[in-house]
């Protein structure tokens, strides 16, 4: 899916800070927003958005497995079967997919 995601959290954020306080801006930023959507509904994008990162999700699980197991198969774990110190890139690329997955929403 292409869509400006910056320009579409932008204008969700307007519309319902606009709705929230009830003032009259809220029919221009709806009227912006489905402009923006075209022949789109907020639903179809928020499903394709939610598709897309289960796509996301899962390829990062999988590069995840694939660290650990190449680390595994160099000798690069430590005595807690998990990347070694020594080997700082990985680690660091352990550390951030499992703090992008904590912030997943999970279904």
């Amino acid at each position: 899916m292409t869509i400006d995601k910056q320009k579409l959290q932008k204008l969700l954020w307007a519309e319902a800070a606009s709705y929230r306080a009830d003032c009259a801006d809220w029919k221009r930023n709806t009227e912006a927003l489905q402009e923006f959507l075209g022949e789109k509904t907020v639903e179809e994008v928020a499903l394709e958005l939610l598709a897309e990162n289960e796509a996301l999700r899962k390829a990062a699980l999988e590069a995840r497995e694939f660290i650990l197991h190449e680390a595994e198969v160099r000798g690069l774990l430590d005595e807690n079967n998990e990347v070694s110190f020594r080997h700082p890139r990985r680690q660091a690329a352990i550390v951030s997919i499992d703090a992008a997955m904590s912030k997943a929403v999970q279904p």
